[in-house]
């Protein structure tokens, strides 16, 4: 998410440059011998730079769509701390989404080096930009104003603090400025925070209350907001440059320097320096301000003018020439798919789940598997044989094997379709589903963003909305769950390894409309293949659990706000899922309105 050119990613360090390899894209240094070459489905060629926190990479994911992928430093892995605050930062961030914050694609806290992907942003920082170019002048400076501010203003709602803006940190891009996240940063700097009690930062851009020993908090982004605005415009902070103590002297006690800053943005930013944080505008405040209102990046201004330089669009993207080829999830997990058979017996138990084979087979099931009568299983002719590309290897898992749907183990928010064998002894994962974005309306619709990934390198899979269903209740003693189908139709999806990825959104109609308090709704996939049924039995596991947090009896109605989506706890005890997030005693807690609402 850098720049495609000339410097490494901002917030971090120039790192050691050694010459690069003749094909190298231009901005983009070799990887070093020890650097992976794949993290997930991110195909990597290079690095764009690296730091004290870790390594940002130039990639490739399964759309062939540029990003860039930070990796932590390997000192950092083994800290659980460091894991778990990174793992709470990367969920705020795939929450937060706005024109100004480069598109989260991705991310594993749990892997051996865990990461970040984002959307790859061509351009300059702002340090970069001035020191080359000068300060911003005219409507472009108000543009990039509003754009940070519009940037904050999305981190705030979602309760999230930056922590960490300065010049380095935000990128000039053909469409306007770009705040570079800050899942890595966080979690680096709380971590520095438990070992050391002291502060962590950039003098200069750190605020009063900060030094003096108080949280950040989102008016502390506002205060660096404040100079970075001035220095965008003046080509030096507003506490300007020396030793470090003389930094922190001025930040606590001197008024800033404005001279420089236009007429009409002096007053903004002076409250935004404002020694007292109950004086600072917040984020949206900033908005609102006449000085920016005009300039959001919402109002189809265009790009910051005079602050983007024109970038060609190459015939050929050098990018996708010199990465690695893709690797499919089988070829990546080929020696791993033999499972010892007792292992993988109490993962199954462990889950709580019913697994079956329709007609035998995994090609069968009962009517209506797809809209068209074609079958939505990979590696499957219409008349239910194995198709021809199906590798020798997999022949037998095909014919004989069984088609489970799980949440997966790694991520709260994923359904996995897999294939194992008949004796428990082979297991091949066929699609991710990524289902963890989701909104509510004030009549109980839920909707949900899906990320449908393929892992085989043969065959190809259709995905039908009704495939999807939501479950509104389980009643004590239920056998079978009483399911709705998603109100969109069709089909959704046609997977395959030359078109791995796809992205949609399902709607269902809930009972959980017009009434106070909290309320939760499973989500299940099931396709025709893994339930043999037109019911799935209770103990189905293959469902994710959306909560809302609904409004206190009294109160005035209001569209719920969504809680974050969990794994679906299908373990049976007396024949009842009992920690189920749909189980009506679980339910009836929610719906009075008075109890503790859902974390």
């Amino acid at each position: 998410m850098n720049p495609s050119s000339e410097p490494p990613a901002p917030g971090f360090p120039s790192p050691q440059r050694s010459a690069p390899l003749p094909q190298a894209p231009a901005g983009v240094l070799p990887l070093n011998p020890d650097d992976p070459r794949y993290l997930g489905s991110f195909r990597l060629l290079g690095r764009l730079g690296s730091g004290g926190m870790g390594v940002v990479y130039a990639a490739l994911d399964g759309r062939d769509r540029r990003a860039a992928v930070k990796c932590v430093h390997r000192s950092h892995t083994a800290d659980r701390e460091f894991r778990d605050r990174f793992e709470r930062e990367v969920k705020m961030v795939r929450r937060v989404r706005a024109a100004p914050l480069p598109a989260f694609l991705g991310a594993d806290t749990r892997a051996e080096l865990p990461w970040l992907a984002t959307e790859y942003v061509p351009g300059l920082t702002l340090d970069e930009h001035v020191r080359r170019y000068g300060p911003l002048r005219g409507p472009g400076l108000a543009f990039f104003a509003a754009g940070v501010a519009e940037a904050l203003a999305a981190v705030h709602a979602a309760g999230v603090v930056h922590r960490d803006l300065k010049p380095g940190n935000v990128i000039l891009s053909p469409d306007g400025p770009r705040v570079l996240d800050f899942g890595i940063a966080r979690a680096v700097e709380e971590t520095a925070l438990t070992r050391t009690g002291g502060l962590v930062g950039t003098p200069g851009w750190i605020s009063p209350e900060q030094y003096r020993g108080a949280d950040a908090t989102d008016r502390s982004d506002v205060f660096a907001w404040g100079g970075l605005i001035a220095y965008a415009a003046t080509g030096s902070g507003p506490f300007g440059t020396a030793a470090s103590d003389v930094v922190v002297s001025r930040v606590l006690s001197a008024q800033p320097s404005l001279e420089g800053v236009p007429a009409g943005l002096r007053e903004t930013v002076g409250r935004a320096l404002a020694k007292d944080p109950a004086h600072r505008p917040d984020a949206a405040g900033l908005l609102n301000d006449p000085a920016l209102a005009a300039h959001r990046q919402g109002s189809g201004t265009g790009a910051v003018a005079g602050t983007a330089l024109p970038l060609p669009v190459p015939a050929a993207d050098p990018w996708r020439s010199y990465a690695p080829p893709r690797r499919s999830w089988a070829r990546q997990h080929r020696r791993g798919l033999v499972l010892g058979a007792a292992g993988l017996v109490l993962a199954l138990v462990a889950s709580g789940g019913v697994w079956a084979v329709a007609d035998g087979r995994i090609g069968g099931g009962f009517p209506g598997g797809s809209a068209d009568g074609s079958p939505t299983t990979t590696g499957i002719t219409a008349d239910g044989a194995v198709a021809d590309d199906v590798p020798e290897e997999y022949r037998e898992l095909y014919e004989t094997g069984t088609v489970t749907v799980a949440p997966a183990p790694d991520a709260g928010d994923v359904l996995v379709r897999t294939l194992e064998s008949e004796a428990g002894e082979e297991a091949l994962e066929q699609v991710r589903f990524a289902m963890g974005e989701h909104s509510w309306t004030f009549t109980g619709n839920l909707t949900v963003d899906v990320t449908a990934e393929y892992l085989p390198d043969f065959g190809s899979l259709q995905v039908y909305s009704h495939e999807f269903v939501g479950i509104a209740e389980i009643e004590p003693g239920d056998e079978y769950l009483d399911t709705s189908a998603a109100i969109s139709s069709g089909r959704l999806a046609v997977l395959s390894p030359e078109e791995p990825v796809a992205e949609f959104e399902i709607t269902l109609m809930t009972e959980a409309g017009m009434q106070p308090g909290d309320d939760a709704t499973a989500v299940y996939h099931t396709p025709a293949e893994a339930v043999s049924t037109p019911q799935p039995e209770v103990g189905y596991p293959g469902g994710i659990c959306y909560h809302w947090r609904g409004w206190a009896s009294g109160e005035e109605s209001h569209d719920p706000d969504p809680v974050e989506a969990t794994p679906v706890d299908a373990t049976l005890s007396g024949g009842s899922p009992v920690n189920h997030c749909a189980y009506k005693p679980n339910r009836d807690q929610l719906w009075d309105g008075e109890s503790p609402r859902p974390e």
